[in-house]
Formats: structure tokens, sequence, C-alpha cells
């Protein structure tokens, strides 16, 4: 089975989501895929996600 990857640049991420709804768009629109199961991208102050967000 293939696998797909996205790597992009934190730095300039403005928490818009745009990356999220694209892949879901691109690898949702074919039969048997209505089921496909997403990473959920939060957005977390700090040095990174999921590093003790809950303590920041």
């Amino acid at each position: 089975m293939a696998q797909v990857a996205m790597v992009m640049n934190l730095d300039k991420c403005i928490g818009c989501h745009t990356c999220s709804v694209t892949c879901k768009q691109t690898w949702t629109n074919r039969t048997g895929t209505e089921y496909v199961w997403f990473n959920n991208v939060e957005t977390r102050p700090g040095q990174g996600y999921p590093r003790g967000h809950e303590d920041q």
C-alpha cells in the first residue's frame, strides 16, 4: 500500500488548515475512501505539540 506524506516549513504556517483540506479532498474523492482516517491538526503555543502543551 502506498503512503503519502507532506513536509512543510512550520515557521511559515499561519494556521489556516488549507493543507488539511487539500489532502482530504485529494484522497477521498474515490469510491471506498469515504472513511479514510486523517490526523487531527491543531495549533498549540510553545515549543511544539504534543511536548508538554498541557503545562503551558
